[in-house]
């Protein structure tokens, strides 16, 4: 009997150990949307830099109405000499609630030049079910799938929605759990203050925001450095539409910059988007 018991013990001091949550999670901030709640369907383009040097890419962010979701997607890919040392493409779509600006699902896939990546991530209310395929140029594919126990959590997309939805008043942070791709991570933006912008020829008031990040392990929920990046700034602009204008990064290969270089809204058909076939990751099975 006693052995019986004894795998059923052991399963109820794993699931309340994980049920306890971290000393971050006092600090996050409430998952609600903000006053700043309506999101204008757009397509935004940005120029992306490399240590003040070359252009090293451009990327493309649009934001549609998917019947009782938001859909957000983004696309990057290195360009001209940049390519030449790293070559680099990726694509992202994010499903969101439009109730909440929740995150429901993320899609995402990248490319260099030694392996494709793609991601498909179900974010549920007390877990994150992560499904990750990598497919070498050389070798075979391996697929994967992962469990975290903690939940809610933002995607990369959703989270800059829900940012953009807060007061975003000066010293104000806003700390969240996010997961861009396959892991999570702690972030903590905090509003630096008001600065001006030149963009198209013309000064426009932004809202500066730092961002520090941190890695949580995923099975500990324990927190370490990110040691890819050192610091971030994002300047936002000061007014309804709250757009990113221009940002910065210390990252592990350099000095990273994004500057918006235009914006267009979109109306009619073109504001409406489709969902994904699947929105479904299932879980690893039982060993």
């Amino acid at each position: 009997m006693m052995r019986r018991l004894l795998p059923l013990v052991l399963i109820l001091i794993h699931t309340c150990a994980l049920a306890e949550m971290p000393e971050w999670a006092k600090d996050l901030t409430p998952g609600t949307a903000g006053t700043h709640f309506h999101v204008p369907p757009c397509e935004i383009t940005f120029e992306l830099g490399w240590n003040n040097w070359i252009t090293a890419g451009k990327a493309t962010l649009s934001v549609r109405e998917a019947e009782n979701f938001w859909r957000a997607d983004a696309t990057a890919a290195s360009t001209g000499f940049a390519r030449t040392l790293w070559k680099y493409d990726c694509a992202m779509s994010s499903i969101m609630h439009r109730a909440d600006l929740r995150a429901h699902f993320l899609q995402h896939q990248e490319t260099d030049s030694e392996e494709t990546c793609r991601y498909r991530v179900s974010f549920e209310k007390q877990r994150v079910v992560t499904e990750t395929l990598v497919q070498p140029v050389k070798g075979k594919p391996a697929i994967s799938t992962a469990l975290c126990f903690y939940g809610p959590m933002d995607d990369i997309l959703s989270v800059i929605l829900y940012v953009r939805s807060q007061e975003l008043r000066n010293g104000q942070k806003i700390s969240r759990v996010v997961q861009p791709w396959d892991k999570p991570y702690l972030t903590t933006f905090e509003v630096l203050g008001r600065e001006s912008l030149r963009f198209n020829g013309k000064n426009h008031p932004c809202i500066k925001v730092g961002l520090k990040i941190r890695k949580i392990d995923r099975d500990t929920l324990l927190l370490s450095a990110y040691k890819k990046m050192k610091t971030a700034t994002i300047w936002v602009s000061d007014d309804e539409l709250r757009v990113p204008i221009e940002m910065h990064a210390e990252v592990f290969v350099g000095y990273m910059s994004a500057r918006m270089t235009g914006i267009k809204m979109l109306e009619g058909g073109s504001a409406m988007a489709k969902l994904p076939r699947n929105m479904t990751v299932d879980p690893p099975p039982s060993k």
